[in-house]
């Protein structure tokens, strides 16, 4: 049997969520029965995708949104993936992100070919999401947040994000001393992490301000904001947040860790991962936390309760409760055996729920779905 082609379409350099989910994807596709490559700009991205043996086409895809020249734009890239997808034989065209599904739908209904849209974002209804609800053969939505705005239910698979629970499992200690070393923190220092990338949504002013109100609880413990400002949209905001730690007498207790490309080895370093987002549309970094054995305290928003069951597998607060958020945190660190049996049923469940091969394979009955002849 012939593998079926398929043009997975991208606009970020840099891995996000959405771009580690795709990696993911990548690693566990049926290679007999698939045969993928991507388009999207030179960058990180597009190198981890050749190293997992994938086909990549270098193309820019600019921001189109307020951009001058847009339109010029738009119509130079939609006319390089038509002539990706005719060339190369693409039946079916896969957009990720937002931006690459404006150019990605725009060529996949120009070659009449079939598409997939892969939401990863909760968003507004609107006139984007209406034009993609149309466009799309099947819209792929990582949680039900993230489903339940779009206006095309009958088109709508919920499909969770996966993870490779043994990439987590392996023996971490020498990298997780090191990182504790490199950020200054005391070998058996309590150690809350955030791991998120530097966006106001994200929540890193709710860590902050739990920090100082854990301060007189907890004297030595310590925090590190883990994340960078990765898409280079954000440096006021790292500007602010760097002010706050400074401002609140909380330097030498907050780190600014930075970008970080070793995840397991950041959650072996850690002794509760605290999420802070608002409307979360997935959160992969639960389900790496979950695989890792680290408990989780987070807030109850967006999908977070797709994933996390109170008090089994983490501890929810309500969103935007940052006293509540303090308090669990509080309770967690001071309770050992509750961090620990959490940390257990968490990989546990990780292991069953979101295992990066089983999810794998319901995307592929999804692309079968589609590519059969109608």
């Amino acid at each position: 049997m012939t593998a079926r082609r398929i043009l997975f379409v991208d606009h970020a350099t840099a891995p996000g969520g959405a771009e580690h989910a795709l990696l993911a994807l990548f690693a566990a596709l049926d290679r007999t029965r698939f045969a993928p490559q991507l388009a999207s700009p030179a960058g990180a991205l597009a190198d981890a995708a050749s190293g997992l043996g994938i086909r990549v086409h270098h193309l820019p895809l600019p921001r189109l949104r307020a951009a001058p020249g847009a339109p010029w734009h738009l119509a130079r890239a939609v006319a390089a993936l038509m002539r990706i997808i005719r060339e190369s034989g693409v039946e079916l065209v896969h957009v990720n992100t937002v931006r690459a599904s404006v150019y990605g739908g725009l060529a996949a209904r120009l070659t009449r070919r079939r598409l997939v849209w892969h939401v990863h974002d909760i968003l507004e209804p609107g006139v984007y999401v209406r034009g993609m609800c149309r466009a799309a053969d099947v819209a792929v939505a990582v949680s039900a947040a993230v489903a339940a705005p779009l206006p095309c239910v009958g088109k709508v698979r919920v499909i969770h994000n996966g993870v490779r629970s043994e990439t987590f499992r392996i023996n971490r200690t020498p990298e997780a001393a090191r990182l504790r070393a490199q950020w200054g923190i005391p070998p058996a220092a309590p150690l809350v992490g955030q791991v998120a990338r530097l966006q106001p949504w994200k929540g890193q002013r709710d860590v902050i301000a739990v920090a100082e109100m854990l301060a007189g609880d907890v004297p030595d413990l310590h925090v590190a904001v883990v994340g960078g400002d990765i898409f280079g949209d954000a440096p006021a905001y790292e500007r602010e947040l760097r002010a706050r730690v400074r401002d609140r007498g909380l330097t030498g207790r907050v780190v600014f860790a930075g970008h970080q490309d070793d995840v397991p080895a950041v959650l072996a370093a850690l002794d509760v991962l605290v999420h802070a987002s608002d409307r979360e549309p997935f959160g992969r970094i639960l389900i790496e936390a979950g695989a890792a054995g680290l408990p989780v305290v987070a807030y109850a928003s967006g999908a977070v309760p797709e994933i996390i069951v109170h008090d089994k597998t983490g501890v929810l607060v309500p969103p935007g409760d940052r006293g509540a958020l303090a308090a669990a945190l509080r309770r967690v660190l001071a309770d050992p055996a509750l961090a620990r049996r959490l940390g257990e049923t968490a990989r546990a469940e990780v292991a069953v729920r979101f295992d990066a091969r089983r999810l794998t394979r319901e995307l592929e009955h999804v692309f079968d779905a589609v590519l059969e002849p109608s």
